[in-house]
């Protein structure tokens, strides 16, 4: 892996050819995320007008469940980008990282907050930074403040890049949207995947820094 150089096309590359060579599964996966959500999604409806209540409860479980889900989809990313066997069911397998993630994402969002507060540019540098922590509470189940920490040490001189970056993710979604329903369930992992190839870019670069 070049690490001088950020990887935008290599990333999507990535992704695109994992995403290619796991395809049965990896639809498997965001057809479960799909179904998932449109179950929240047709209850939560039901209730919008009728019963506030219900609604957040609902909304509420719907995002704690889709931290789990996060965490999984994580997992799997990680296991392809090293060449491992992967099961569709270990979408649901990593709960136990539930409550290190769910207070990093807590300490995530009042940083981010912080940031906006004082200016938006801040805030949107500070998201970017600490962008990487879900990975490391995956990969190396690291507890929450460790994570956003180690999160700024690999993000050190690639705000900007990252910045960019998103707009390369963007580009790939909205290619899929061109290409109708089918164009978005295939570059939904294929983003997944390439963010797992950019967090080992940062990893690496970071390690020949040392």
């Amino acid at each position: 892996m070049e690490i001088n150089k950020f990887p935008f096309g290599a990333a999507v590359k990535f992704g695109w050819q994992k995403t290619k060579e796991n395809f049965r599964r990896l639809i498997a996966v965001v057809l479960i995320l799909a179904a998932i959500n449109g179950i929240f999604s047709y209850f939560a409806t039901g209730f919008e007008k009728t019963s506030p209540t219900r609604y957040f409860i609902i909304e509420l479980l719907a995002y704690l469940v889709n931290m789990i889900l996060t965490l999984g989809l994580t997992r799997i990313g990680l296991k392809i980008y090293a060449g491992e066997n992967f099961d569709v069911s270990e979408l649901f397998g990593s709960y136990s990282l539930f409550l290190k993630y769910f207070l990093a994402t807590i300490l995530y969002i009042l940083a981010v907050c912080a940031g906006l507060v004082l200016l938006i540019i801040p805030g949107i540098i500070i998201g970017l930074r600490l962008s990487q922590y879900t990975y490391l509470i995956v990969d190396k189940g690291m507890a929450p403040v460790d994570a956003l920490k180690a999160s700024l040490a690999l993000t050190k001189g690639n705000a900007f890049n990252l910045y960019l970056f998103w707009f390369v993710l963007l580009g790939v979604i909205i290619l899929g949207i061109l290409v109708l329903i089918v164009g978005v369930i295939v570059a939904f992992p294929v983003t997944i995947l390439a963010n797992i190839f950019v967090y080992r870019y940062l990893e690496a670069r970071k390690q020949a820094a040392v």
